[in-house]
């Protein structure tokens, strides 16, 4: 019985630990085109990563299924449930800065839509809305920038690395909102509102634009953390 213990624990071992996917190419850290290969390796693996890889536990992003993104802030409450996203095919890594402490990474996507049902309840700018309906986000031209300190720690002998606190940070080109039912049982006010809407995007961003960001920070925890979690250092950096 002791012996099929440890022989279970020897194989969980074993299965924990994987080498890089044959899609991602590693970049040596005292190569001096260090940053230049691994951003060139970052647009490589993007489109296979999109599709999902089970072997890493990373769900398939285009589109990318969300149960709830909640926002609270102020006087404004939004809810949006059974949301999906979609253009992460067409994300591009522009810039990418890695040190033993550090992760800066910046992305581009194209079109970033979000699609779901939507509870609102509070002020956007100075119209009080309160409904639920369908709704439809999307950001156009987006450039995202993902920072977050890097820790090491040791399992089964060897050196993993982990984000701590990533912080996303964006501007958009454009945005565009359609949230049906925003003033409950006024469509005619509704649709009027989304006008408005749209016409202030940009002030509008300051309140609605966090499942925006929430959506960003969904997708790089769909991705990186699950990476990292099964391949050690020396694998994703050789010396």
């Amino acid at each position: 019985m002791y012996w099929l213990l440890v022989l279970q624990i020897v194989v969980a071992c074993a299965l924990a630990q994987q080498k890089l996917p044959s899609y991602i190419k590693p970049c040596s850290t005292k190569s001096p085109d260090f940053l230049k290969c691994a951003l060139a390796s970052a647009n490589e693996a993007i489109p296979h990563i999109v599709k999902g890889d089970k072997s890493l536990g990373i769900p398939k992003l285009d589109p990318l299924r969300l149960p709830l993104i909640e926002v609270e802030q102020n006087n404004f409450k939004l809810s949006l449930k059974d949301v999906q996203i979609f253009g992460m095919r067409n994300i591009k890594a522009t810039a990418l800065n890695l040190d033993p402490s550090q992760f800066d990474a910046t992305f581009e996507i194209e079109n970033l839509n979000l699609v779901g049902t939507h509870h609102t309840d509070g002020k956007v700018l100075v119209l009080t809305l309160q409904g639920e309906g369908p709704a439809n986000m999307t950001g156009v031209g987006g450039t995202y920038r993902v920072t977050a300190a890097v820790t090491r720690y040791t399992k089964g002998g060897l050196e993993y690395l982990k984000l701590d606190k990533p912080k996303i940070d964006f501007t958009l080109k454009r945005a565009y909102f359609q949230m049906d039912n925003l003033i409950a049982g006024d469509q005619k006010l509704s649709s009027d509102i989304n006008q408005i809407l749209n016409d202030s995007w940009q002030d509008v961003l300051k309140d609605v634009g966090a499942p925006i960001k929430e959506t960003v920070s969904a997708i790089i925890e769909s991705i990186v953390p699950k990476i990292l979690d099964k391949v050690p250092e020396k694998e994703i950096f050789p010396e």
